[in-house]
């Protein structure tokens, strides 16, 4: 890419919005962001230039690419995608629409993935997230196929070369205690050389083995200096009590900033005394959450005649009580998800709309959640200074509103 110049676009502190502003009652008008100029070359930032009455400002040289006005952001992080399945929907039709189909039609296809089938459709996936500007992505594989893991494994050094960092996590679709060899399966797959170790407690046979498999993730995570990842109370069932355990082992072993617990849907119908206790040690902690809108909110509620439940954890009430909450895209085109984009402002849009998070405050935190939270597995967003090495993402729209209404697609200088 030519050098970029970029002419009077607001670069909001990201970070410090996100942590100054925990409860989704107010939002800093986007007006009171800096506007910078900013040139890239070569890949990095080459200089950062506030504008300010009086003062120069940087000027175009020949050659130079020139972007004016818009917005300036960290690049987009997803947490939470599965690209061992990615774009297999139109193998195994999900005639019924369910969570229960998804699995079973997934546990069909698996057994004969090959390395490179799965390398392939990771790769056109992968492409999909950098269109919509994501360039860090969590995965999960199942530890059903090994082979699909080491094929997840192998493409991280090969998409680094090209500046996108991949993480894999140990997934078990089916449980771990459920059938015999799956633990075993398992932990040769977190041997591999995963980056997270994940777990499917409320899939597991009694409530009891889902308990016990949570602690098991925390071990083995330890025995091999690991993360953890979990699909955590995946259900519209109340008594779906795992994210409890989750979090009293993250608080037992002060190990808040290694552990994501994903979907969390039966927070969604808990009782609300019982919701308040647990967001509270959501909060103690220290864990994130990580919302998945584009499935959830055609899974859950499957159940129900009418009122049917919208199946998504208490976003607005994890956020007003400080808890870090991002956002995942999760299926693109699988068997559980037939549509998806692999574009994380369409997962953003979504949610703001059925989580009621339409205020001005709302709809910005959701925004942010793709540039702050949703970085937590990589050790946060990277910063925009002079000398960092991008990519960089410039949008057109210089609000977070404007960017979810139209979901916009950024320009990523790389």
């Amino acid at each position: 890419m030519n050098p970029t110049l970029i002419r009077g676009a607001r670069l909001p502190d990201w970070v410090a919005l996100d942590a100054a502003h925990r409860s989704t009652t107010e939002a800093p008008p986007m007006s009171a962001a800096p506007l910078v100029d900013l040139r890239f070359v070569d890949g990095r930032i080459e200089s950062i230039r506030p504008v300010v009455l009086g003062q120069p400002r940087l000027d175009a040289l020949p050659g130079d690419n020139v972007l004016q006005g818009g917005m300036i952001t960290p690049p987009i992080a997803e947490p939470h995608t599965h690209l061992d399945a990615a774009l297999l929907g139109e193998r195994a039709p999900n005639r019924s629409g369910t969570l229960t189909e998804g699995i079973a039609n997934w546990a069909r296809l698996r057994d004969d993935l090959t390395a490179e089938d799965v390398r392939e459709r990771a790769l056109r996936c992968i492409q999909m997230y950098v269109e919509g500007g994501t360039f860090r992505i969590r995965t999960h594989a199942d530890t059903g196929n090994l082979t699909a893991v080491q094929a997840l494994l192998d493409l991280r050094q090969e998409v680094s070369e090209q500046g996108i960092e991949l993480q894999v996590t140990a997934f078990p679709q089916e449980g771990i205690l459920r059938a015999k060899g799956r633990q075993k399966d398992w932990e040769q797959a977190v041997a591999l050389g995963c980056d997270a170790v994940g777990a499917i407690p409320h899939f597991e046979r009694t409530t009891e083995e889902g308990w016990r498999t949570v602690r098991m993730t925390f071990d083995l995570a330890e025995k091999h200096g690991c993360a953890v990842d979990m699909h955590c109370d995946e259900s519209d069932d109340p008594g779906s009590r795992n994210l409890d355990v989750v979090c009293a082992e993250a608080l037992d072993r002060g190990w808040g900033e290694r552990v994501i617990a994903g979907h969390c849907t039966s927070l969604h119908s808990q009782p609300n005394p019982h919701a308040a206790k647990v967001i509270q040690l959501v909060v103690d902690s220290g864990i994130t959450i990580v919302t998945n809108p584009l499935d959830n909110i055609v899974l859950q509620g499957r159940f129900d005649s009418y009122p049917r439940r919208r199946g998504h954890t208490r976003v607005d009430e994890l956020w007003a009580a400080g808890a870090r909450v991002g956002i995942g895209h999760d299926s693109v085109m699988d068997p559980w998800y037939r549509l998806g984009t692999g574009h994380m402002v369409d997962a953003a849009h979504m949610l703001l709309h059925y989580a009621h998070l339409t205020s001005e405050a709302g709809m910005h935190r959701c925004f942010r959640a793709l540039i702050v939270a949703n970085h937590a597995p990589f050790g946060g967003p990277p910063p925009i200074v002079e000398g960092a090495v991008g990519p960089v993402l410039w949008w057109a729209q210089d609000d977070p509103v404007e960017v979810l209404r139209l979901r916009a697609l950024p320009t990523a200088l790389r």
